[in-house]
């Protein structure tokens, strides 16, 4: 059996064919935006079942929560588990399009810059939004060099087996 002909598992060492541009593009904004929405929502849900207390009508709870200053906690563990969704999104960006990683990671990363203004919900005051915006953009182009490397060595591997000679 020919070396390209069999499955291409995860220990196969073949590389994938690369995916388009636009599908790289689309794919890793769907998985930071939507990702971040997630976990927002769901942190934002352990909140409000951690400070409810039984009996509590909607009314008050609305209250409370309104008048209630941030937890330092609760940005910090939203704002971390945030930042890594935007790795795993310039992760999959790189994986997908296998070639030119880093300009579409830019792009990637802009356009997820662009939809996150736009989805931005008023929380943030304007310097904060902006350096919020900033980190993001690092972690989807961290994301970006690891997925690129992971291309390389995929790369290397299946040149090394084709380059093996055969017995």
């Amino acid at each position: 059996m020919p070396p390209d002909s069999g499955p291409r598992g995860k220990g196969a060492g073949v590389p994938d064919a690369p995916g388009s541009v636009l599908r790289a593009v689309l794919t890793g904004v769907s998985i930071d935006i939507c990702g971040s929405k997630l976990l927002g929502c769901l942190i934002f849900a352990l909140y409000i079942q951690h400070v409810a207390t039984p009996g509590m009508t909607n009314e008050q709870l609305v209250d409370m929560l309104s008048s209630a200053p941030p937890s330092f906690a609760l940005v910090f563990v939203e704002s971390v588990l945030g930042a890594l969704v935007s790795v795993a999104a310039g992760f999959a960006c790189a994986r997908i399009v296998q070639r030119e990683e880093w300009r579409v990671g830019a792009m990637m990363a802009f356009a997820a810059m662009l939809f996150g203004l736009l989805l931005d919900d008023g929380g943030a005051p304007d310097d904060l939004l902006l350096l919020y915006v900033a980190c993001d953009f690092a972690c989807v182009m961290l994301g970006v060099k690891f997925g690129a490397e992971r291309n390389r060595r995929i790369e290397a591997m299946a040149r090394g087996q084709a380059d093996a000679p055969t017995s």
